[in-house]
């Protein structure tokens, strides 16, 4: 039975075969050699020992495996090689993931009744498609590998993965349409594979090839850089191999029974007789070294020398044409996300806002008068409480409330009538007994004082002449001052203190102002009770208003009698011209 895939694949590897031709001249590279190459081989040898380690082990596993598919495949064991040699650039495998794979399908296709090229065939293909399952669903090749074995093992789990959905009935079917089952019994080992085999490619149409189709994108570029790194890596360890395998011998035909014969001298006669032992065997010690040293230095360095240069010059020639094309493809990548982002992504995503607005729109719209409507039997329900139940609870609890009010105010009533009565029996009797008594005072010292200031006014008109007048109305404004609103405000002040507890309660309405004595004339700005003409003629004007300047822009002339003072008008009025403006009077002396 034989299933053929194409493979398709344009990687030039000359740099790779190369250094795979230079390391396999790797015994027959001496050259001259100097002390200060030795001093450098020293130097980089701790870094490079476990490279090396690793090495020697991927060549030792390769050969098992090489080993092991002779053992598999016979003769037909030189096509699964030749394969392997090809399958980094074509399948991004490396030769010993391609050996590891055969191994594992060789067992099941001659569990088959496989044999010779259908063999060959058979692991090879199922190789090739692990890798398009691979590149196809983005795993690893070992991974399709394992689920490709788990199918055949009869193990389903894993190759669902893949998108291959098998079951014991669909299997059953499909050897029964090869003519490999009866429908009786339980299937044969060999029809359960070759069922399996046959539902497998049926099933992974479209991943087939998908490694040749895609090679050229980065994540398959990616695979292809390490299988031939790995290839790379187990030629080194192959060209290391001999040197290993004799250090190896080395230590287990000298070094461990040396040591061996130590522990013997040390058990016996202590470490006197290991330094015994030690002096009679330092000059063949001495000779060991000293051939060591010699062949280190002549064959050694040169040696590695030669294959580091090699391999650094197949590493330049293969990752040199390549930097261009990967950095090329990565830009392609970006340019192509960020068209699809403007083109595809955001219009898409604009239709699918639309979608879902339209969407909601089309829910919403048939709910909105159900539940308009169960708004308003809320609103029913509420309003209906209110009135059944809110209001007159409400209702209740004001009647309640103002019961206690009312409770509280006869409570009061007593109290406070008391109180009223006597804060007037108070009142009545400092009336009778104190407020009497002091107007009676009040109007003998008002009398006297009219007298006293009229016989004042009268001594002085000898002595005054003119200004009788003015002294009669000063001495009248100060009497009325005095004695009649000081006293009528020192009367209006005073204190009630009330029987029992409380605080004491005073009186102090606000003081009648004096009238004022304008014997020089003034300003008058604001209502003001005043004495006028009491020194002779004065001028009353408005000063703002309809009537300002006594004519409505009129001149008026105001003759001033020598017995007063002009000058002091004249200033007066100047003085409000500054603060408040002109005032259309025309001032001059007569």
């Amino acid at each position: 039975m034989a299933i053929k895939i194409p493979i398709f694949a344009d990687y030039n590897d000359r740099g790779v075969k190369q250094a795979e031709a230079s390391f396999a001249s790797f015994g027959r590279s001496v050259g001259n050699i100097t002390k200060k190459a030795a001093a450098a081989f020293t130097a980089i040898g701790v870094a490079a020992a476990a490279g090396a380690v690793k090495a020697v082990d991927m060549a030792s596993n390769l050969a098992e495996s090489q080993s092991k598919v002779a053992q598999i495949f016979g003769e037909s064991s030189a096509a699964i090689t030749a394969f392997s040699k090809t399958a980094a650039v074509s399948l991004g495998q490396s030769e010993q993931s391609v050996l590891d794979a055969a191994g594992t399908f060789g067992i099941f296709g001659k569990a088959a009744g496989l044999g010779g090229k259908d063999l060959s065939d058979f692991s090879n293909q199922f190789t090739t498609l692990s890798s398009d399952l691979a590149s196809f669903n983005n795993t690893s090749p070992e991974d399709a590998i394992n689920a490709i074995g788990s199918a055949l093992r009869g193990e389903m789990e894993p190759i669902r993965r893949y998108g291959v959905m098998l079951d014991d009935a669909a299997i059953k079917a499909e050897a029964m349409a090869q003519g490999l089952y009866d429908g009786k019994g339980a299937l044969t080992q060999q029809a359960k594979i070759l069922a399996v085999t046959a539902l497998v490619y049926k099933k992974t149409g479209d991943a087939q090839g998908d490694f040749a189709k895609t090679a050229g994108g980065l994540a398959n570029q990616t695979r292809i850089m390490k299988a031939q790194l790995t290839n790379a890596a187990t030629t080194i360890g192959t060209a290391l191999l001999p040197i290993a395998m004799k250090l190896a011998s080395f230590f287990a035909d000298k070094v461990i029974p040396a040591v061996e014969k130590l522990s013997a001298v040390f058990s016996k006669k202590g470490l006197t007789g290991v330094m015994d032992l030690a002096k009679k065997q330092l000059p063949k010690l001495q000779a060991a070294f000293s051939s060591l040293w010699k062949w280190i230095t002549s064959v050694g360095v040169p040696k590695f020398v030669a294959m580091m240069q090699s391999l650094g010059k197949a590493l330049v020639d293969w990752i040199g044409p390549r930097i261009k094309p990967m950095l090329k493809k990565l830009g392609e990548l970006l340019g192509k996300a960020a068209n699809w982002i403007y083109t595809v992504g955001i219009p898409a995503l604009v239709d699918k806002l639309i979608l879902l607005g339209d969407a909601f729109v089309a829910w919403i719209t048939p709910l909105i008068g159900p539940m308009l409507k169960k708004l308003g039997e809320v609103f029913k329900v509420v309003a209906n409480w209110l009135v059944t139940v809110g209001a007159p609870a409400l209702l209740k609890a004001a009647v309640k409330l103002a019961d206690a009010l009312i409770g509280w105010a006869f409570k009061m009533a007593g109290p406070l009538l008391k109180g009223l009565g006597l804060l007037l029996l108070d009142i009545g009797k400092w009336v009778f007994t104190d407020g009497i008594p002091a107007l009676a005072k009040l109007g003998v010292q008002l009398g006297q004082g009219l007298i006293n200031a009229l016989v004042g006014a009268l001594k002085g008109l000898g002595s005054l002449g003119l200004d009788i007048g003015k002294s009669l109305a000063n001495s009248l404004i100060d009497f009325i001052n005095r004695e009649v609103i000081d006293s009528i405000n020192n009367l209006l002040q005073f204190t009630i203190d009330p029987p029992g507890p409380g605080p004491t309660l005073s009186i102090n309405p606000p003081d009648l102002p004096h009238i004022p004595r304008l014997a020089n004339g003034g300003i008058v700005t604001r209502p003001t009770l005043a004495m006028i003409g009491e020194s002779g003629a004065e001028a009353v004007i408005p000063l703002s208003g309809r009537n300002a300047g006594m004519g409505m822009g009129a001149t008026n002339y105001i003759t001033i009698n020598t017995g007063a003072n002009p000058a002091d008008v004249v200033a007066a009025l100047q003085r409000y011209v500054r603060s408040n403006g002109p005032v259309p009077v025309n001032t001059r002396a007569m």
